[in-house]
Formats: structure tokens, C-alpha cells, sequence
């Protein structure tokens, strides 16, 4: 597992009902019953850094004073208010706490085991002082040590070598026996929820601007649609805006381009000649799309053979260009057997997914699961598979999306999502964490807009409700 998948999970379960604390209070107890279980011990040292595995470190601390003889060495003071909290339930149990200074070497080689819940999965690079010197102390030790979900340093140059590590929910990519001695996989009740359906976790890949960053930098998005409907092309260039996209750009026929560019002065419309989109736009389109981040195909596009055509020009020019692109409605309809090379992400109903693949899906979702990983393995791409319950797969991973609302079958919210998607492909995000991210956003989205409309809602209204889930969610 990979770290950043864990702080995922760490806010998925306080979202789905299991809260950071409670898995900070089991994380300690794991690693306490651990040694108590495995090591006779008469005296420890629980080092402690300021992060939650700092945390984690001092309630196995409290657990360990039952049976031993505890000293506590803090050495920068606790930054989370969990492990602030578990500090305080540490001191009033009366266990030894030091400060970290002159006569730390001393305590270490006179334990007989020593805890390592310095630093956790979210320290990258090399070790700084004091760590280096402390790592280096405790390599020295005739000690035995465990450490907390992953040695202190894992990674790096210098690192703790201990004799186990008991880590939480699943290994951690890289561990082996003999960078983390014996791996201990400990259940720390994190839901099943969590590890399986999107949540606010995953709003972690969100890429925030940076404060010197300009126009253009933060993503440009090209929609490609229009001509049989005019609404749904601008629902995706305004779902990409309000996702923050710095530009977005919509190709659509000149019949209709002045009632796309009607909703918003914020898009930059251009027209195209003709009632629909055909082939003789695709040279115009290769042209334009080095000015872009991503591609958003098939919104309103129509079903004319002249139009498929079209889109499958454009998706074969994105292909080779290793363009990020989002094919949806009307374009899926053209994508055929397609290998992609990892940057495409395809939108489709079920409907639409048996068009594309020929596959009736079956009612039964681990089925149906099995069968859209196995389809985007096979193509190359990120499939969302939009439904009562979203399927997200890129062939190797898979989650489920079950965040939205019955008003949501109004038309235009398809089309919000891919605008969505888009804007996060130009921002750099993996098709994956766009997909899964662009669930989450869409989803709650519709919820606040729900809140206030009911089922009078519109696909309008979900955007509108975008800044608010970035607003909550990205801070």
C-alpha cells in the first residue's frame, strides 16, 4: 500500500463512521499486545515523534505500563490534537515522560526493548536531526525494537532496523523482512467502506495551485461537442471551470456556437463550420490540441455516422499524442476496440457500455465489477461506469461510488461529471484518482444541490455546488 492510499483510508473511515481516534486507540493496543505477547519484558522506551504515529506510540505506551515498567521520550512536541490528547491520558497515568536531551543515549541502552513511533508514512526524504542521531543510537542498542507501522527512516539512507514492525491494515509498499524485520499486519477496524467506495480521502490528489502560479497553469480543457444538443457541451466547460481550470475551451458547429457561448462569458467558445461535427474539422481540432491539458469528447455530439467519424479521428489523434482525455456519450459510441495508453478516462451508462464492449451487464455488482476491471485492463483505460452504484477501475484497482441522489437522473449531470473529470486530467491528476475524485465531486455536489432544490434540481445547480465541495474538501 501506498502512503499516500492510507491518509485516503484514514479520512474515508472517520467519513464512514469509524473517526481517527478510535483508529489511533486500536493502532497502540495492536502494537502493546504485540509485545506483550512476543517479548518478556521488564522495561521499555516508547519514542515519540510529533505526528500521529507519535500518537499511536503513546497509547501503546499506556497499554504497555500494565504489564511493564514505561519511559516516554518525546522528541519535538506533539503537533496533532489526537496525539496531544493521548499525551495528557499519558501523563495522568503517571508514566515516566522525558523531553528529548542529554542522557537519552543512556535510557535507550538500558531498556531492554525500545518503540519506534518516531515517524510515519507521511515523511518523505532524508532523516533530519535529532531522528538521525536517535536512529543511529538505536541501531546501536543491544535492544530489541519494534517499530510502529513502519521504521522510522523507511526509505531512506539511514534508518531504524527493527527486530519487528507491527504495521496497520495492509503492508506497506516496499517492506520487506529485512528493512522492517518481522511484519506484523494488524486490523485497526478501518471500515470496509472505506478501503472499498470513494470518499473525501481521495480528494488528497487534488492538486492546489500554487500561490506564484499563472493563467494557463492550472489546466486547460477543450470540450468537443454540440450540434444535435447545446447545453451539455456547456455543462462540461463550465463543470471544468468550476473544478478550477484556468481555461476551458469548447469546439462546437457554427449553427448552434452562439446559444453554447449564451450561458457563460467565461468559456471561450469557437465555432466550426457546419450544423455537426465531421471530419473535415479534424485537422482544425490536431491543430489546437498542443494548446491544451485535456480533452473532453461527446457531449451533445450527436449520433450521425459523419460525427463518429469525427470522433474517432480525435480520439486516435489524442492516443498518439498521449493526450489526457474524457470520451463520453456520443464518443463512446465511436471509441470501438481501442487500446489506450493509460490517459483516457470513458464514461459510460450501462447502456453505453454494451455498446462499447457488447456486454449486457448483470444486475449483480461484483459482477459487474469484475467485468469493467477486466474490460479497462484490456483497453488500457479508466472506465467509471455510471449507475444506482458507479464501478471506477483502471484494470488494477476498483472502487465503488454510491454518493449521489434519485434528482441526479435529471439530464446535464453525465456531462457535468466528465467536465469535472477533464478539469482534474489538466491539472496532471492520473485518470484513476480523476475518476474516483470526479465521482466524490459530482456526487456531493449533487447532494448540496439537492439540499436546497430537491427534485427540482438541475445539472446547473450541481455546478454551482463544485467550489463549495473544494471550498470543504481541499483545505
Amino acid at each position: 500500500m501506498r502512503p499516500t492510499e492510507v491518509k485516503v483510508l484514514d479520512a474515508n473511515s472517520a467519513f464512514y463512521g469509524v473517526p481517527a481516534g478510535m483508529l489511533m486507540e486500536n493502532a497502540g493496543r495492536a502494537v502493546a499486545d504485540f509485545i506483550n505477547k512476543k517479548f518478556d519484558c521488564r522495561c521499555c522506551t516508547v519514542l515519540c515523534g510529533s505526528g500521529n504515529n507519535g500518537g499511536d506510540g503513546l497509547v501503546a505506551a499506556r497499554y504497555l505500563s500494565r504489564k511493564c515498567n514505561v519511559n516516554v521520550v518525546m522528541l519535538k512536541e506533539s503537533k496533532s490534537l489526537l496525539a496531544r490528547k493521548n499525551f495528557r491520558k499519558v501523563k495522568k497515568l503517571g508514566i515516566f515522560v522525558q523531553r528529548y536531551g542529554s542522557g537519552i543515549e543512556k535510557i535507550l541502552h538500558e531498556s531492554e526493548l525500545i518503540v519506534d513511533a518516531m515517524l510515519g508514512i507521511g515523511i518523505s526524504g532524508e532523516l533530519r536531526q535529532p531522528y538521525r542521531e536517535i536512529v543511529k543510537i538505536v541501531n546501536g542498542s543491544h535492544s530489541r525494537v519494534v517499530s510502529v507501522d513502519i521504521p522510522t527512516g523507511f526509505g531512506s539512507k539511514i534508518s531504524v532496523k527493527p527486530d519487528a514492525t507491527v504495521t496497520f491494515h495492509d503492508r506497506k509498499d516496499g517492506m520487506t523482512e529485512e528493512n522492517s524485520g518481522k511484519i506484523i499486519v494488524a486490523n485497526i477496524g478501518i471500515p470496509e467502506a472505506a478501503v472499498v467506495a470513494v470518499g473525501p480521502g481521495d480528494m488528497i490528489y487534488y492538486p492546489v495551485p500554487k500561490e506564484n502560479s499563472h493563467k494557463g497553469e492550472n489546466g486547460a480543457v477543450l470540450t468537443i461537442g454540440g450540434g444535435s444538443y447545446t447545453g451539455a457541451p456547456a455543462l462540461a466547460a463550465m463543470a471544468a471551470l468550476k473544478t478550477g481550470a484556468d481555461l476551458s475551451f469548447v469546439f462546437t458547429p457554427r449553427r448552434v456556437w452562439k446559444m453554447v457561448a449564451s450561458f457563460s462569458p467565461d468559456m471561450i467558445v469557437m465555432p466550426l463550420d457546419g450544423d455537426f461535427l465531421q471530419a473535415e474539422h479534424s485537422p482544425m481540432i490536431r491543430e489546437f490540441l498542443g494548446r491544451v491539458d485535456a480533452v473532453v469528447i461527446g457531449p451533445g455530439l450527436g449520433n450521425r455516422e459523419e460525427t463518429k467519424e469525427f470522433a474517432a479521428d480525435v480520439i486516435d489523434e489524442g492516443i498518439s499524442l498521449n493526450k489526457k482525455m474524457v470520451v463520453d456519450a456520443d464518443a463512446i459510441r465511436a471509441f470501438g476496440e481501442r487500446k489506450c495508453n493509460g490517459n483516457i478516462v470513458i464514461t459510460p451508462h450501462a447502456g453505453e457500455f454494451k455498446e462499447l464492449t457488447g456486454i449486457t451487464l448483470p444486475d449483480e455488482l461484483e459482477e459487474r465489477k469484475e467485468i469493467v476491471k477486466k474490460e479497462a485492463k484490456r483497453r488500457g483505460c479508466t472506465i467509471l461506469l455510471k449507475g444506482a452504484v458507479d464501478i471506477i477501475s483502471n484494470g488494477e484497482n476498483l472502487k465503488i461510488n454510491h454518493i449521489h441522489n434519485e434528482g441526479m437522473t435529471v439530464g446535464g449531470t453525465g456531462d457535468v461529471l466528465s467536465g469535472i473529470i477533464g478539469s482534474l486530467l489538466s491539472k496532471d491528476v492520473p485518470t484513476y484518482n480523476a475518476a474516483r475524485m470526479g465521482a466524490f465531486m459530482n456526487g456531493t455536489a449533487g447532494n448540496l444541490a439537492f439540499e436546497k432544490k430537491g427534485y427540482g434540481m438541475t445539472a446547473s445547480d450541481v455546478i454551482h455546488e463544485i467550489p463549495e465541495v473544494l471550498m470543504h474538501y481541499t483545505r
